[in-house]
Parts: structure tokens; sequence; C-alpha cells
């Protein structure tokens, strides 16, 4: 599939029963504070798509103040999120870790969600290789 494709049509999953379904799609743009030079006017681009795509398109940027972004917010719904607490993290990393068969006590999860900066990305990371030893 294309990226034109991606923009303009449905999937049609002919199940075992009679009724068709119809599976929509959604494109996911990340990091789209970091589309440079090189990008061949990139923004520029994506504000071209948005506006032609029949699918929804999803930006992902970590500097919403960045002057690239402010050129693409007219054209998105801006949804805001914060970075979860250490103390949240080392909570869902302790019950993570019980489904996974690890036993994480909740001080060091939350010592190790604050020397992961309270990334859950690194924080998973973590865990992963603990279950490898």
């Amino acid at each position: 599939n294309n990226l034109g494709d991606v923009t303009g049509s449905q999937v049609i999953n002919f199940s075992h029963s009679k009724k068709k379904s119809i599976k929509r799609r959604c494109l996911i743009m990340d990091e789209v504070d970091g589309m440079g030079a090189g990008d061949r006017s990139g923004i520029a681009e994506l504000i071209k798509m948005i506006k032609d795509s029949r699918v929804p398109v999803i930006c992902i940027c970590n500097d919403r103040q960045s002057q690239k972004i402010k050129s693409l917010a007219p054209y998105c719904m801006d949804l805001r999120y914060k970075r979860p607490t250490k103390s949240i993290i080392a909570r869902r990393a302790v019950r993570i870790g019980e489904q996974e068969g690890i036993k994480i006590e909740l001080n060091a999860a939350e010592a190790i969600a604050a020397s992961c900066g309270n990334d859950i990305r690194q924080v998973l990371n973590c865990l992963q290789m603990w279950s490898k030893k």
C-alpha cells in the first residue's frame, strides 16, 4: 500500500458471515516537530495531505511551541498530554510485573521511574531486560 492508497481507500474484509465488514484506517505521523528542510517542505505537504485526506491523520509532536507546529496547528485538534508522575508509573510497572510473573516492590519501581526520567517507555525496557535474566 502506498500513501495515496491509505488516504483514499477502505479495506473490505469478508468474514465467514454474510455481512461484509469495513475496517477503517488512520495515518499516524510521529515527530512532526522534527520535520526539517530535508523533508522537502514536509509541514506544507502534511497540511495539504490533511486537507485532502479522507482518513484521520494523527500528528504527534514533542515541542508544541515549535514554529513549524504553529503553521500546522490550525488544521489539527490539539490534545495535550502530561508526562505521568513517578508514582503512577511505579504502580503501573508493579502491575505489569505481576502480569509478567516478575515481583517488583513499589519503592524499587519508583526508583526505576525516577532514573528513567518518568519515561514509561524506558521503564518498560528496564522491565523487559529484568525478565530476560
